[in-house]
C-alpha cells in the first residue's frame, strides 16, 4: 500500500471529508440486498470502524472495498474526495451509469481500482493519467491495477492510457470498447498482464 503520509490535504480536508464523501455514495446506492451498509452511517462510531472502509496512520480512509455485496446504485462524483484512498474495490455487484471523472482528478494516491463484473458504462476519461509520464504528484501516475472487465464499457481506448506508466494490470475484457489499441501500450514497461478480449477492436 503507498506511503498515505504524502498527499497534501486541502484547507478543511479532513476524516468528516471522507465521512461526507462516503455517505454521498451510499446515498446513490438504491439497493442493499443484504443490509451491508446498514450501520455506516451512524454518528457514534469512527468511519475507519464501517463496513468496507480502512484507514491509515493518517487516519484517513486509504481503502474502500464494497466488493460481492449485491450493491445497486452509481458512483457519484463525490468519491473523489478520498483524497487518501489507494484501493478502491467494488467488484461483483450492479453499479451502473459512467466511472466520474473525479476519480482520477481527485485521488492522487490511487493505485488498485477493480471495478469488475457491474453494470458499468460510457467511456473511460480521457486523462486519467494526466498528459506526461510518471511524477510522484501527478493525478493517476501511481496506478498499478485497473481492472473494469464485465461491464458496459465503450468507445475508443484514450490514448493518454500510455501515461499511466506504473500500470501493472489493465484489464478491459468483455465490453463494447471500438476502434483501434493506442500503440503507446507498449510502452509501458510495467505492463504484466494485459486482457483485452470480447470487444469490437480493430
Amino acid at each position: 500500500m503507498g506511503n498515505t503520509t504524502l498527499a497534501k490535504s486541502k484547507p478543511g480536508n479532513t476524516i468528516n471529508n471522507d465521512r461526507s464523501s462516503l455517505l454521498t455514495l451510499k446515498s446513490h446506492i438504491t439497493s442493499d440486498p443484504y443490509n451491508s451498509l446498514k450501520y455506516n452511517s451512524t454518528t457514534k462510531t469512527s468511519v475507519c470502524s464501517w463496513i468496507g472502509v480502512s484507514c491509515g496512520q493518517s487516519n484517513r480512509v486509504t481503502e474502500l472495498d464494497l466488493s460481492d455485496m449485491g450493491l445497486s446504485g452509481t458512483i457519484p462524483p463525490e468519491i473523489g474526495n478520498l483524497s487518501f484512498l489507494v484501493n478502491l474495490k467494488m467488484m461483483n455487484n450492479l453499479f451502473h451509469g459512467p466511472i466520474p471523472l473525479s476519480l482520477f482528478n481527485g485521488m492522487p494516491l490511487l493505485e488498485i481500482v477493480w471495478l469488475t463484473n457491474n453494470s458499468l458504462s460510457g467511456s473511460l476519461p480521457t486523462d486519467m493519467c494526466g498528459t506526461r509520464p510518471y511524477d510522484g504528484n501527478n493525478v493517476g501516475s501511481r496506478l498499478k491495477e485497473f481492472d473494469v472487465s464485465y461491464n458496459n464499457f465503450s468507445g475508443e481506448i484514450p490514448t493518454s492510457l500510455e501515461q499511466c506508466s506504473m500500470v501493472e494490470v489493465l484489464s478491459l475484457y468483455k465490453n463494447g470498447f471500438v476502434g483501434n489499441l493506442p500503440t503507446g501500450i507498449g510502452n509501458m514497461t510495467r505492463l504484466q498482464r494485459l486482457d483485452l478480449g470480447f470487444n469490437n477492436l480493430t
